[in-house]
């Protein structure tokens, strides 16, 4: 599991430690730093599966597009390095980026640390490499990685390159979806749910995590994330049809028990939208990530609180779970996963990000505990109902 991520000169952070849990919930003011953390993760994660020769952080791939160095080095004192560094329960690896052209679309690795052992990146090298490492070699390429110990090797791979990344903007209902042409390579639903029609036809067959398996239906991914559709739209269901001599694939949607099935713009936002990430999440093995930003789009209050349940109880199955919200129904969907027992409270991180002071961050972290209280509940976090509603009621807040 991821327990910490470190950034230095990364955006609009000068220096941040961000503890993380088995779920970890990013709260806050817009612009203020939820998103980056997400997008760090993102970036080890597009640079080990895209760039096969590595020797820099890939900015732009099939995961995530950032721009250029200048578009993500903070811009303060005219820096020209950048720092992201993860910790898990067994080491901690650094990645130190120096950027001599800021123009440039990849930012090559000045230095690696892994634990207390420092090494430069070697400028040219070559890669000899088994397939089963190369994933990692693209984080790790200097030579002197050669006796890497493969336990360590393994374990960062799988924590980077079987990470998946749903960002905020999401394809929408469409006639067709594309067929992922490097199944290997894209073993995803894609950033932004491109790849979910393909994702749930390919691995239809893949048995979810027995404690994430609703009993009553086959153990398989497709009929697993149908039996979750209905527990947010009850009676939905879907199915998923490779369309022949073509590279492409449909998806058909019903809204209630024994209605037909319809294209999906018919059916509104709210389906396509959670569709991607309860099949990312029940597809993802225990100690996999699977990073969601704005998991509540397009989903009413009551929706909104049930992916905080369902968040939770996809954290309790050994899948790690790092989100981004606005929803205070999310966060109290969480908050009832915990006073009900379903996750504990020391598998929960909250942190509230406060807008950029004097060209540095703010985060605040309540604490949650056993009933799902919290210790603190800073102003602006999820307040704008008691202050509405203290305004009508012509109170002071």
């Amino acid at each position: 599991m991821l327990n910490r991520l470190y950034l230095e000169y990364f955006k609009c952070f000068e220096k941040l430690s961000l503890p993380l849990a088995p779920l970890t919930l990013l709260s806050g003011w817009n612009s203020a730093g939820k998103s980056t953390v997400l997008q760090a993760l993102a970036l080890l994660h597009q640079t080990a599966k895209d760039d096969e020769w590595s020797k820099s952080l890939l900015l732009n791939g099939s995961t995530i597009s950032l721009g250029t160095a200048s578009d993500v080095i903070d811009k303060i004192h005219g820096r020209k390095e950048i720092t992201i560094g993860i910790e898990t329960d067994n080491y901690q690896c650094i990645w130190r980026m120096l950027s001599e052209d800021r123009t440039a679309y990849a930012i090559p690795f000045k230095e690696i640390t892994l634990n207390d052992y420092i090494t430069p990146v070697e400028k040219n090298y070559q890669i000899d490499y088994s397939e089963k490492m190369i994933a990692v070699r693209r984080l790790l390429p200097a030579a002197s990685f050669d006796e890497f110990p493969q336990e360590v090797a393994t374990h960062l791979s799988n924590q980077i390159s079987k990470l998946t990344y749903l960002g905020a903007e999401r394809l929408g209902p469409r006639e067709t979806y594309d067929l992922v042409s490097s199944p290997s390579k894209y073993q995803t639903v894609g950033s932004q749910g491109e790849y979910t029609p393909w994702y749930l036809f390919s691995y239809a067959d893949k048995n979810v995590t027995k404690s994430l398996q609703i009993s009553e239906n086959p153990p398989g991914l497709q009929r697993q994330t149908e039996a979750y559709l209905n527990y947010f739209f009850p009676g939905a269901g879907f199915v998923v049809e490779p369309i022949k001599n073509t590279n492409l694939i449909n998806l058909s949607i019903r809204t209630s028990q024994g209605s037909e099935y319809h294209r999906p713009q018919n059916v509104g936002y709210g389906l396509t939208h959670v569709l991607p990430i309860i099949a990312a999440c029940l597809g993802a093995e225990p100690g996999n990530a699977v990073l969601v930003e704005n998991p509540e789009a397009n989903l009413h209050p009551a929706a909104q609180a049930l992916m905080g349940l369902f968040l939770a109880r996809v954290a309790a199955s050994g899948v790690q779970v790092i989100l981004e919200t606005h929803s205070d129904h999310v966060l109290n969907g969480v908050r009832r996963a915990v006073k009900d027992k379903k996750l504990s409270s020391q598998q929960v991180a909250i942190h509230f990000f406060k807008p950029r002071q004097e060209d540095k961050s703010e985060i605040i972290s309540p604490l949650i505990d056993d009933n799902g209280n919290l210790d603190d509940w800073p102003k602006d976090f999820f307040d704008q109902f008691d202050k509405d509603a203290a305004y009508f009621a012509g109170w002071e807040f």
